[in-house]
C-alpha cells in the first residue's frame, strides 16, 4: 500500500476522534505531511492527545468503513455545512468527501476501505496560539516498521543543520568552506553537462538578442544563485534521452545509487522523505535540466558522499 494513503485516512481518522471527543472543535485542515499527516483545529480549551489517541484506537477497532463520496460542489458545500464545516470548494465539475459514519469532510485523494487498515500509528500535539492546536501523527503498515521509524527520526539530524555545524552556510549565507565546496561540485556539473555549449552567468530572460543567441547555441549552461541549469534547444527524442542518462550517470558518480526519476531525478532521505535534486522541464524539441546546489550537498552530507568531491 501507498503510504501517503495511509495517512490521508489517518489524519481523517484524527479528526474523527477529534470531533468524538470535542464535538465544538474547528477543523482548520487534516493533511499528510513529509513523514505523516497533520490535522489542526481551532478550539477554545486544551485538548489532551492521550484521550485522542485511545479514541482513535477504538474507531479503528470498530472497524468502521470508509466510503468516498463524489459530488457537485454546491452539494459537497451544503453538506459540511450542515456538519460545521463550511469550507470554499475547487470549483471543478466533482469533488471528493470522505465519510467515516456520520463524519464527513472534503477529502480528495486515494483512501483506506476501512478504519482497521490503520494498524499501527502514533500522535503528539502542539499549542499554536491563539486557540489553535496541532496534531502531528506517523503511521505505518506494522508496528515493527513504526518503531523502526520512530526510532529513526529520534536521531535524525536535519542536513541543514549539518552544514551549519561544519560552517558550511548559516540560514542562506554561504561560509568559505561552503563556498569552495559548492564551487567544487558546479564545476563538476558543468564538466558532465556542458560538453561544447554556451555558459553564461545571471538572469538571461527578458533580452530578446540574448536569447536569439542562446537558441542558436543548442545548449546553454547558466549559473543563477544558487542553481545551475542547463538548457537544450531543438534537441531530438534521441538526445533528450541521451541527457537523462547522463544526468542518472552524474548522479551515480556523486554517489546517488538510487536516484527515481518522476518529473526529475527524485532521492529518498533518512526519514522516508523525497527530494527532487534535478528538475526536468520539457517543452517540445526544449527542455531545461534545474539543478538545486544546496540540495545535492545537503542529501550528500546526510549520505556522507562528500569524500566524492575530494577527488574531483
Amino acid at each position: 500500500m501507498d503510504l501517503d494513503i495511509l495517512r490521508r485516512s489517518a489524519a481523517e481518522i484524527a479528526a474523527l476522534a477529534v470531533y468524538d471527543l470535542y464535538p465544538n472543535v474547528e477543523l482548520i485542515q487534516a493533511r499528510i505531511s513529509a513523514t505523516g499527516f497533520e490535522v489542526e483545529f481551532s478550539f477554545p480549551h486544551p485538548l489532551h492527545p492521550h484521550l485522542i489517541e485511545e479514541r482513535m484506537r477504538r474507531i479503528v477497532q470498530e472497524r468502521r468503513p470508509i466510503r468516498l463520496l463524489e459530488m457537485v460542489p454546491f452539494s459537497a458545500y451544503e453538506l459540511l455545512r450542515s456538519q460545521g464545516r463550511a469550507r470554499l470548494l475547487p470549483d471543478e465539475p466533482l469533488v471528493q468527501v470522505i465519510q467515516i459514519g456520520d463524519y464527513y469532510n472534503y477529502s480528495p485523494g486515494r483512501h483506506v476501505k476501512n478504519t482497521a487498515e490503520l494498524s499501527a500509528f502514533k500522535i503528539k500535539a502542539e499549542l499554536l496560539g491563539e486557540g489553535r492546536m496541532r496534531i502531528t501523527g506517523w503511521c505505518h503498515q506494522s508496528k515493527g516498521d513504526l518503531k523502526s521509524f520512530l526510532k529513526r527520526l529520534e536521531s535524525y539530524r536535519e542536513p541543514r543543520h549539518v552544514g551549519e555545524m561544519m560552517g558550511y552556510w548559516k540560514g542562506d549565507v554561504w561560509y568559505a568552506p561552503g563556498i569552495r565546496v559548492r564551487e567544487k561540485l558546479i564545476q563538476f556539473l558543468k564538466e558532465e553537462w556542458f560538453d561544447g555549449g554556451l555558459e553564461i552567468e545571471g538572469p538571461s530572460q527578458a533580452d530578446p538578442f540574448v536569447q536569439h543567441r542562446l537558441h542558436q547555441s543548442r545548449k546553454v549552461v547558466e549559473r543563477n544563485g544558487g542553481e545551475i541549469r542547463v538548457s537544450f534547444f531543438g534537441s531530438t527524442a534521441e538526445e533528450k534521452i541521451s541527457s537523462l542518462h547522463l544526468i542518472a550517470k552524474t548522479l551515480t558518480i556523486l554517489g546517488f545509487d538510487r536516484s527515481i526519476f518522476s518529473t526529475g531525478f527524485m532521492v529518498e532521505d533518512g526519514i522516508g522523505r523525497s527530494h527532487r535534486l534535478v528538475v526536468v522541464d520539457s517543452r517540445g524539441g526544449d527542455f531545461q535540466v534545474r539543478a538545486d546546489v544546496r540540495l545535492i550537498l545537503e542529501q550528500m552530507l546526510e549520505k556522507n558522499l562528500m569524500g566524492v568531491l575530494e577527488n574531483k
